[in-house]
């Protein structure tokens, strides 16, 4: 599974603990409730993969791909989610490149973002757990505190009720996601790293979201560039079997998802 896949532990740190006060649910129910809120394998697979994925590309230009925080808390609910996932899946990024000093910043941040969605008495407890483990440098027990909230995703997102917004959470990771990770197959290019970007069913399933997104997003500047830059990788990443994606291709695919998370943090309408 690609990096990209960071679209599932977008959800994680900012709704792993309301599901603490969901109900409790009958396989059944479960199964019924998943397929209504559109939950699956690409918005809740195993955070121990991300982690796998990250490992295989290393090392990792840390300071290549980092990027600065979002110092400000977004207005609209949809910039929100988006800039949630975004910075989470910064938040793999340093524990996978075990970056004592950044942890805790994006701590800070990530209950920002989250009081903004209404669960940040949620996120203290597992924020605070992760930033004191970190200053340990205890990188394994980090990787498990986070291992141990997968279990609760699929709850969260159940309790949460709010498919769009779980969504934007899960893309805004993933668009991210996949900035870092086309930076750092151009930073050292081969075909079997850029075959890593193949990932044609999680690009289908994001388009198919974007396509059901409220009409007023839509219509926004984001909205647009949004829904227009995920066709033209769509476009880059659609290759015969044995092709592999050309320098330049990673490249362009690069500026594509750099300009939808720049308007992200900008709050361009």
């Amino acid at each position: 599974m690609n990096i990209a896949a960071l679209c599932s532990a977008t959800v994680i740190w900012i709704f792993v603990s309301a599901a603490a006060g969901a109900e409790k649910l009958s396989p059944d129910d479960l199964a019924d409730i998943r397929e209504e809120l559109g939950v699956n394998g690409y918005t809740a697979p195993s955070i121990q993969l991300v982690f796998q994925e990250l490992n295989a590309l290393k090392p990792i230009p840390f300071e290549k791909v980092w990027r600065d925080l979002p110092d400000s808390t977004p207005q609209d609910r949809a910039r929100l989610a988006l800039s949630t996932g975004a910075v989470i899946a910064d938040g793999f990024l340093t524990v996978s490149a075990e970056k004592q000093s950044r942890i805790e910043p994006i701590g800070r941040v990530l209950l920002r973002l989250a009081k903004g969605l209404g669960v940040g008495d949620h996120v203290t407890k597992h924020s605070r757990s992760i930033i004191e483990k970190a200053a340990r440098k205890e990188w394994d027990d980090v990787r498990k505190e986070l291992v141990r909230c997968q279990a609760e995703v699929e709850a969260a997102l159940l309790g949460l009720k709010d498919e769009e917004m779980a969504h934007l959470v899960a893309l805004g990771g993933w668009l991210r996601g996949l900035e870092i990770t086309t930076s750092i197959v151009h930073e050292t290019y081969t075909p079997t790293r850029a075959n890593r970007l193949i990932q044609p069913e999680l690009m289908n399933y994001f388009l198919d979201r974007v396509g059901t997104l409220n009409p007023n997003f839509k219509k926004t500047k984001l909205g647009s560039v949004l829904e227009k830059n995920l066709r033209e990788i769509q476009r880059l990443t659609t290759k015969p079997v044995d092709t592999a994606i050309e320098p330049a291709d990673v490249k362009r695919i690069r500026e594509l998802v750099r300009e939808i998370n720049s308007r992200i943090v900008a709050g361009e309408e």
